[in-house]
């Protein structure tokens, strides 16, 4: 299994020089696996370059897209994936309800008109929207040789993190943006760890980072983590690598460099999310 960072950034995508480093584009992540799969987590800016990746390659007969949630940085990507308009290719889109609507109400109304020239309904590819629950997975979705668990986290609106494992390797994959650990009741922090043990400690997870705990009391209910908090979930979870990403729109790399280095000091083999960073597992 190999896990491609396509966006790292959080609110907002960012074009200026001083953010290049570590990338301003934002959340979308796609995961290879050994027999072929290819999965997208969210539609973020970041979706372009890993749709051209792709189509660089055999493109799958199916793509498999998981949407964490809808906010517009995880969802604004997608009218730009060029797969969309590639006759034959099909993607299976899976997502939780939230607030009574779920990925297949929400993400044709961004190519609704008058936001986009091209509709979801008139697009070469076809869509299969699947509607999960919002509880922790207790049995995977199966999707080629890969399994997909998930569970819902603390984010306003909501939020879903995502586990793959492909059991033929024993390879494993946490993923868990948009996600506020200091305000998550013990019962979502015992689901959550349950997301990253079972059925073994994760080797790739990737959480958000976006705030110190210096900056942690200015933001509180906003939604995002701390990597303090971080490390520490990477420790119980047993995880072999942590990589954070959602980085905030005010961090230039500068600003990440000496964030990442503190990281570092704390947890040697952990680093910040960068755009294009590729993680073989």
């Amino acid at each position: 299994m190999k896990v491609i960072l396509g966006g790292v950034r959080g609110t907002s995508c960012i074009a200026q020089s001083d953010y290049m480093t570590y990338g301003g584009e934002t959340t979308s992540v796609l995961v290879e696996g050994d027999a072929g799969e290819r999965v997208i987590l969210d539609a973020g800016t970041g979706i372009r370059q890993l749709g051209q990746r792709i189509e660089s390659g055999k493109v799958p007969p199916s793509i498999l897209l998981l949407v964490t949630h809808y906010h517009l940085d995880h969802i604004m990507g997608l009218p730009s994936l060029s797969l969309l308009y590639r006759g034959g290719t099909k993607f299976r889109v899976g997502s939780v309800r939230r607030n009574n609507s779920s990925a297949r109400d929400i993400l044709p109304q961004i190519m609704a008109q008058p936001f986009w020239p091209v509709q979801m309904e008139d697009l070469a590819s076809s869509f299969e929207f699947i509607d999960w629950p919002t509880e922790l997975s207790v049995r995977p979705h199966a999707f080629g040789n890969l399994d997909i668990r998930w569970c819902s986290v603390r984010h306003p609106g909501g939020c879903t993190a995502y586990r793959i494992d492909e059991p033929a390797t024993g390879q494993s994959f946490v993923f868990a943006t948009d996600f506020e650990w200091g305000q998550s009741t013990p019962a979502e922090k015992k689901m959550f760890m349950q997301l990253c043990c079972e059925p073994c400690p994760p080797g790739l997870l990737i959480l958000d980072g976006q705030f110190t705990r210096r900056q942690y009391p200015q933001f509180t209910g906003w939604g995002h983590g701390t990597w303090e908090d971080d490390v520490e979930i990477a420790r119980e979870a047993r995880a072999h690598l942590l990589v954070l990403t959602h980085h905030a729109p005010q961090n230039a790399d500068s600003r990440l460099a000496m964030i990442e280095a503190e990281l570092v000091q704390e947890m040697p083999d952990a680093k910040l999310g960068r755009d294009g960073m590729e993680i073989a597992l």
